[in-house]
Order: C-alpha cells, then sequence, then structure tokens
C-alpha cells in the first residue's frame, strides 16, 4: 500500500514537472512572437515613412521643374515681345517734312516742319498730308479741315504727276473762296517737297469735276516756290 502510493506520488509530481515545462516553452514562443511581430510592425512603419520620404522628394522636384518651364516660358516670351518691337521699330520710318498752314485771317501760308512715321520711304508723302489734315503745332496757325473726318487713302504717281486719293469726307467741307485757294495751294507745297511739280486731287480714287461746288478739280495744281514762304515765329 505504502508503494502505491509513493507511485502514484511520483506520478503526480512528474505530471506537474512537465506541465511547467509545457507553459514555459509556450511563454517562451509567445514571447519571441511578439518580438517578431514588432519587428515587423517596425520594419513597415520604415517602409512607410521611406515611401513618403519618396513622394516628397518627388513632389518636390515636380514643383521644381513646373517653375523652371514657367521662367523658361517666360523668358521666351519676353524674348519674342523684345524681337517684335525691334522689328517694328526698325521697320517704322520717321521722317521731318514741311507742311504749310494758313493764320487765323486765312491771309497768309506758313511753313512748319513736323515728324511723320510711315512703314516704308514711299508711305513718307501721304503721312505728311496726313499730318498737315491733322492740323498745326503752332497755335497761331490753323489747320485746313478743322472738325472734319478728310483721310489721305493714296498717293500715287502718274506721269511726273503725283495724284492724292482723299476720302469722300473733302467734298463735305464747307469752304470759302479763300480757303479753297489755300486747301489746293498747301497741297501742291507739301508735295513739292518730294520731288512733284503738279498734284492733282483724286476722291475715292476717282476724278471729280469740281471741289467745294465749283472749283475744278479735272487739271493738276502747279506748286509754287516755296522759298516764297517763310515760319511762323
Amino acid at each position: 500500500m505504502t508503494r502505491l502510493l509513493y507511485f502514484v506520488l511520483i506520478v503526480l509530481i512528474s505530471f506537474g514537472v512537465l506541465s511547467a515545462c509545457g507553459q514555459g516553452e509556450e511563454t517562451e514562443e509567445d514571447l519571441e512572437t511578439g518580438a517578431g511581430t514588432e519587428e515587423d510592425k517596425n520594419e513597415s512603419e520604415e517602409q512607410g515613412e521611406a515611401v513618403e520620404d519618396s513622394q516628397d522628394e518627388k513632389d518636390e522636384t515636380t514643383v521644381e521643374d513646373t517653375e523652371e518651364t514657367e521662367e523658361v516660358e517666360e523668358t521666351e516670351e519676353a524674348n519674342e515681345k523684345e524681337s517684335e518691337e525691334t522689328n517694328a521699330s526698325e521697320e517704322t520710318i520717321t521722317e521731318t517734312v514741311t507742311l504749310y498752314f494758313s493764320d487765323e485771317q486765312l491771309l497768309e501760308t506758313y511753313k512748319e516742319q513736323q515728324e511723320v512715321e510711315a512703314d516704308s520711304e514711299e508711305g513718307i508723302p501721304a503721312a505728311a498730308l496726313q499730318a498737315w489734315i491733322n492740323g498745326p503745332e503752332h497755335e497761331e496757325l490753323v489747320g485746313p479741315f478743322e472738325g472734319e473726318e478728310v483721310q489721305v487713302q493714296s498717293v500715287e504717281v502718274q506721269d511726273g504727276t503725283a495724284e492724292v486719293s482723299f476720302s469722300e469726307s473733302l467734298l463735305d467741307v464747307n469752304a470759302g473762296s479763300s480757303a479753297e485757294m489755300a486747301i489746293t495751294e498747301q497741297i501742291a507745297l507739301t508735295m513739292e517737297q518730294f520731288g512733284y511739280e503738279e498734284t492733282k486731287i483724286l476722291i475715292e480714287g476717282e476724278e471729280e469735276s469740281s471741289l467745294f461746288g465749283h472749283m475744278d478739280s479735272t487739271e493738276p495744281i502747279s506748286a509754287n516756290n516755296p522759298d516764297d514762304y517763310e515760319a511762323m515765329e
């Protein structure tokens, strides 16, 4: 009986020892598993941070590339604009011409110098006549068509005679005999400086039988001697 109890006691003790060992192994495995999970978590976080850093660097590079592209485009636009302005400046011709205007009483005609611009040398005569229409710079002189929208359409040469075409509004000008004489005289004088001794006035490119109601315009007008005219002091 005593042996039997002793045997049972040994068996129980053995089971207790084995059970304790099993729990210890499980605890160690759990610890190892937990450590592995923590390491995996840390590695995932590090990989995520690396991806974020890479994306940030990519975004910064994209922004820098965009800014550089915009700067290049702005520079190119500025260069193109400067080139266009330079070309326009090179194409425009500026020349000093002599124009003729009446005094306020329409008794005398005086010469006045003005600067005009044209796209070419051939356009200077028309520009000079348009400046004459626009009026004088001197305050004691008067323009030929104040308040009227008269335009120079063209200046052409026919058999050595200058043919100047004005807009139809020239026919609407209410001019007396003194104004008529002054207008035709000043047109011919203006054209004389370009080498034309005679000038014919056209309306819309066509010959008119008369101007201002009773002035014959079928024949060209001969220019007077420019040396006979002085500048207004």
